[in-house]
């Protein structure tokens, strides 16, 4: 088994585009192909545990055309610059334990996106979503030249709110009936993380604190 391979993005064609960002523990990087079955066993795993966080699943979310689907339009997004999509693997057994987005892209005097997260439950405290996002963020805010970078989470998620507070996000407000999750329209946690803050709080100083 070629590891470097393994890591690496593959050789892209003429219609994707890939990029991969390197941590202490974790590697990001943009989805593929050869990322199907890994991608499809951790999404059914984890199929009750994410369920209630995420909008809801349709009848073949774990089957290989939705997996196709969603690759489809991920490449979209990035070629026409809308959003810069990452899954997370770990370096020590190349497994795959979840994903990383940044999303809704605009550009012109907002430059802003929206950051969207999910983390196998039993990698859940270990640190390795805290690296995740901190690679994600350098990407925003350093080759993206983005300004601000916005999220969000239900009330009753803690560990969400715990690891928006930890990378330097502040409370902004609260949004009723925000977006539709898990088939019902729920309230959101509003936050927000400004360049200014980023560079002030310099959370990379952070990425051997588990989360």
């Amino acid at each position: 088994m070629n590891i470097a391979n393994l890591l690496r993005p593959a050789a892209p064609s003429a219609r994707s585009i890939s990029l991969s960002l390197s941590g202490e523990r974790v590697v990001i990087r943009t989805p593929e192909r050869r990322d199907m079955d890994q991608w499809i066993a951790a999404r059914t795993r984890n199929r009750s545990y994410l369920q209630p966080y995420e909008p809801k699943w349709p009848d073949d979310a774990l089957t290989s055309a939705a997996f196709n689907r969603r690759l489809g339009r991920q490449q979209r997004d990035i070629r026409t610059g809308h959003a810069c999509p990452f899954l997370i693997i770990r370096l020590d057994n190349l497994q795959l334990i979840g994903a990383i987005n940044l999303n809704n892209i605009v550009r012109g005097a907002a430059q802003y996106a929206s950051m969207g997260y999910w983390l196998d439950e039993q990698s859940q405290g270990q640190g390795y979503m805290t690296e995740a996002a901190m690679l994600a963020l350098g990407h925003a805010f350093g080759p993206l030249k983005l300004h601000r970078i916005n999220a969000g989470c239900v009330p009753h998620n803690g560990r969400s709110k715990s690891l928006l507070t930890r990378l330097g996000f502040e409370e902004e407000g609260y949004a009723k009936r925000y977006l539709q999750i898990n088939g019902e329209w729920q309230d959101h946690i509003l936050f927000g993380l400004s360049i200014e803050t980023w560079k002030t709080t310099l959370p990379g100083s952070t990425l051997n604190i588990p989360a």
